[in-house]
C-alpha cells in the first residue's frame, strides 16, 4: 500500500519537488560516474606502462585530478544540492584539459603504434560531464578543443605517425565524441522544456480556475438582480410601500453596494459558492460521477484562493483517476463543509494503479496536486493507493484561528 500525506502546517515547505531536468542531470550524472570507473579499470594498465616517457608522479597526479571528480559524481547524484554535479563536471573538464597540455610540455619518447594513450581515451565523457551544467555551445567548444587536443598527443606520442593525417583524425574524433555529447545536451534541453510545460500547464489551470470564478460572481449578480431587484420591483407596482417591502428594498440596497466595493479576486466565497465551484470543475471533467456535499450551517466562508486551488485539484484527481483506473471503475466523490473547514473526498475501486509505472521521473506527480493545492494557505491533501482496491485523494482546507493554530 502507498500513501502520500502532505499537512497544512508543512505544505509549504514540502512544495519543492524535483523537476525532470534535475532528474535527468543526476540520472546522467551517475551513469558518467560508473563509465569513469570502468575507463579508470581498463585503462589502469596501460597508465601504469608509461613511466619510461612520462614521470611517474605526473601519471598519479593526472589520474588523481580527472577521475576523482568523474567518480564523485555518484555521490553527488545522490546529494540534495544538485550543483555538486556542476562543480565536479566543471572540475573534471578542467583538469582533464590541463593533464593534456602538461602531457605534451613532459613526454619524452614514444610509445608502439599499436598501444593508446590512456589519457587521451575519453574526451567525450568529460565533455557530457561538462554538458550537466554548462551551456551548449561551450560544451560544444570545449569538446572541441579537448578532443582535438587529445589527437594531436596520440600523434605526438605514438611512433610511426607519419601516414596519419591529424586534420581528420581531429574530425573524426570530434563527430564520433559529438554523439555522445549532443544527445546529453537534447536530454537535458528537452527536460528543461518539459518543466516549463508544466509550470505553463499549472498557470493555465490557474487561469481558468479564476474564469470559472468569475463565472460564479456573474451568477451572483444575475441571480441578486432576479431575486431581490425584480422581485422588490414587482411587490412595489403591487403592493405599494409597506414596511416589509422597505426593509426587502433596504436589503437589496445593501447587497447591491457589498457586491459593487467587494474585490472578486480576493474576496471569500460563502460556503455554498465554493462548494458550487468546485462541482462546476469537476463537471467539466466528467458530469456523470456521483458527487454527495454535507454543509453544515455554521461552515465558515472559504478564502477564493483555497476554493480555487481544491477546485483544480479536484478536477486533477478525477482526470487522473480515469488515467489510471479506467472508465469502467466506480467512483465517488464527497465534498464536507464542516465549521472546522472544507474537505474533499474522491474514491475509486479500479486496479489499475497495480499496473502503473513507478518512476523517479513521474511526470504526473510533479504536474498534479502539489502544485495546485500549495497555492493557497490551509490547503493540504493526501492519497492512498493500494492496489487492485483503487485509490482514494483526500484535499481539505483547515480554518485557522487568530494564534496561526488550526481548529
Amino acid at each position: 500500500m502507498t500513501a502520500t500525506t502532505v499537512a497544512a502546517g508543512e505544505i509549504e515547505s514540502t512544495v519543492v519537488v524535483r523537476s525532470a531536468e534535475d532528474g535527468i542531470i543526476r540520472v546522467f550524472a551517475a551513469f558518467i560516474s560508473a563509465a569513469a570507473l570502468l575507463f579508470a579499470v581498463l585503462l589502469a594498465p596501460g597508465a601504469i606502462a608509461t613511466p619510461e616517457i612520462i614521470p611517474h608522479w605526473w601519471s598519479v597526479t593526472a589520474a588523481t585530478l580527472v577521475l576523482v571528480p568523474m567518480l564523485g559524481l555518484w555521490p553527488a547524484s545522490r546529494a540534495a544540492d544538485s550543483r555538486w554535479i556542476k562543480r565536479c563536471g566543471t572540475a573534471a573538464a578542467a583538469a582533464y584539459l590541463g593533464s593534456l597540455l602538461s602531457w605534451l610540455a613532459l613526454v619524452d619518447g614514444h610509445i608502439p603504434a599499436n598501444r593508446d594513450v590512456w589519457l587521451a581515451t575519453f574526451p567525450g565523457l568529460i565533455t557530457m560531464a561538462a554538458a550537466l551544467s554548462w551551456r551548449p555551445a561551450a560544451t560544444l567548444t570545449y569538446l572541441t578543443l579537448s578532443a582535438g587536443t587529445a589527437e594531436v598527443v596520440r600523434y605526438v606520442t605514438r611512433e610511426n605517425q607519419q601516414h596519419v593525417v591529424l586534420p581528420v583524425e581531429i574530425v573524426s574524433v570530434v563527430v564520433y565524441c559529438g554523439l555522445f555529447v549532443v544527445a546529453t545536451i537534447a536530454a537535458v534541453s528537452t527536460a528543461r522544456a518539459l518543466d516549463r510545460a508544466m509550470v505553463t500547464s499549472v498557470q493555465h489551470s490557474a487561469t481558468s480556475a479564476a474564469s470559472a470564478a468569475r463565472d460564479v460572481e456573474r451568477a451572483r449578480f444575475h441571480a441578486l438582480m432576479h431575486d431581490r431587484v425584480m422581485s422588490t420591483l414587482l411587490a412595489l407596482s403591487r403592493l405599494g410601500n409597506t414596511p416589509d417591502l422597505r426593509d426587502q428594498a433596504a436589503t437589496t440596497v445593501f447587497e447591491l453596494d457589498r457586491l459593487r466595493n467587494s474585490n472578486v479576486a480576493e474576496e471569500d466565497l460563502d460556503v455554498r459558492t465554493a462548494v458550487g465551484l468546485i462541482r462546476a470543475a469537476l463537471v467539466q471533467v466528467d458530469g456523470d460521477v456521483p458527487v454527495e456535499v454535507d454543509i453544515d450551517p455554521a461552515a465558515p466562508d472559504i478564502p477564493r484562493a483555497a476554493a480555487r486551488s481544491i477546485a483544480s485539484a479536484a478536477a486533477e484527481a478525477l482526470r487522473h483517476s480515469f488515467r489510471q483506473a479506467g472508465d469502467d471503475a466506480d467512483r465517488i466523490i464527497v465534498i464536507d463543509a464542516c465549521p472546522r473547514g472544507l474537505r474533499v473526498v474522491l474514491a475509486d475501486n479500479g486496479g489499475a494503479l497495480e499496473h502503473a509505472p513507478k518512476s523517479a521521473l513521474d511526470v504526473e506527480a510533479a504536474f498534479g496536486l502539489r502544485q495546485r493545492m500549495a497555492a493557497a494557505d490551509g490547503c493540504a491533501y493526501a492519497v492512498h493507493a493500494e492496489p487492485g482496491r483503487g485509490t482514494q485523494v483526500v484535499l481539505a482546507w483547515t480554518l485557522h484561528t487568530g494564534d496561526g493554530d488550526s481548529e
